[in-house]
Formats: C-alpha cells, sequence, structure tokens
C-alpha cells in the first residue's frame, strides 16, 4: 500500500513538465531575438543545407501538416525562411534560411546547449552517467508499431508574445 494514499504521477505528466520546465529556460534565454516560437526548425534547416522540404521537417519535429505550415508561414513572415522551387519536383518547395535567419543559428544553437547542460548537471549529480542514452532507453522501451498516432505541440501561454 501506498504511503499517505499518494499514487505517483504517471511519468508522462513527470516528462510534460520537463518539456516544459525545459522550453522555459531554452526561450528565456532567446527573448531578445526578433522571433517568438519556432527557432528550433530554423536549425534543422540548416543543418539540411538547403535540401529539406516542409514533409521532411515535419518528420524531423514529429510534427503534422497543418501545424508545420502555420510555422513555415510565420517563420515566412518573420523573414527567415524562403519556400523556392525544388527543382527536382515542380510540386514541391524546398526551404532555405535567410540571412536574417542565419544570424540567429549560433544564438539557438547556444541556448539549446546551455539547456541541455542543465539537464546533464542535475543528472550527473544524481548518478545518472549518459542522460541521454538513458532517456532513449526509456523511448525504446515504450515505443511500439504504430507509435506516431499522437503529436505534442508547445505553444507559449499568449500567442501574442
Amino acid at each position: 500500500m501506498l504511503e499517505n494514499n499518494h499514487f505517483p504521477p504517471p511519468f508522462g505528466k513527470v516528462f510534460s513538465k520537463l518539456a516544459k520546465a525545459y522550453a522555459n529556460h531554452f526561450l528565456e534565454q532567446l527573448k531578445d531575438l526578433p522571433l517568438k516560437r519556432y527557432y528550433y526548425p530554423l536549425v534543422i534547416i540548416e543543418q539540411y543545407e538547403g535540401d529539406i522540404n516542409q514533409t521532411l521537417l515535419g518528420e524531423e519535429l514529429y510534427l503534422d501538416k497543418a501545424t508545420v505550415v502555420r510555422m513555415l508561414d510565420y517563420l515566412e513572415s518573420e523573414n527567415c525562411i524562403r519556400r523556392v522551387p525544388n527543382p527536382k519536383d515542380r510540386r514541391a518547395h524546398l526551404l532555405e534560411l535567410t540571412p536574417k535567419a542565419k544570424t540567429m543559428i549560433p544564438e539557438i544553437k547556444k541556448a539549446a546547449e546551455q539547456s541541455n547542460l542543465a539537464c546533464i548537471e542535475e543528472a550527473l549529480a544524481l548518478g545518472i552517467t549518459n542522460l541521454e542514452v538513458a532517456l532513449e532507453r526509456m523511448t525504446q522501451a515504450l515505443q511500439s508499431e504504430g507509435d506516431d498516432k499522437y503529436q505534442i505541440h508547445f505553444v507559449p501561454n499568449n500567442e501574442d508574445n
């Protein structure tokens, strides 16, 4: 029997709380950038060096098509990306970073590195020597066929921010 009738929360709730805390830590470091959201997709677009379309970006971010379109519309309106015709497929567009976005990439990467480091330092203090491996093993233990049925989408509490 559990002490004081306390039932531990599901890990999903714990990880959701962690994700929100991580997002807050990450976003706080980027509050002076001209964007209000959707920083990390710029890093992914940069990694593909102009050879990524919105479908592949959605797969990389685990997002549905509608969310990816809204995200890209926002990034395009903020002059951070361009959709350019794919020379290999006239129906598709490739995503290209603008010079404005390229100047933000180092700061976005630094913020992610600092947020990761904060988590890793805490894990090391608890005796967890490889947090990334531990989390990946947890993910694998929970995966089954059809594990892409659900999507998670974090947005700021106030969309006007």
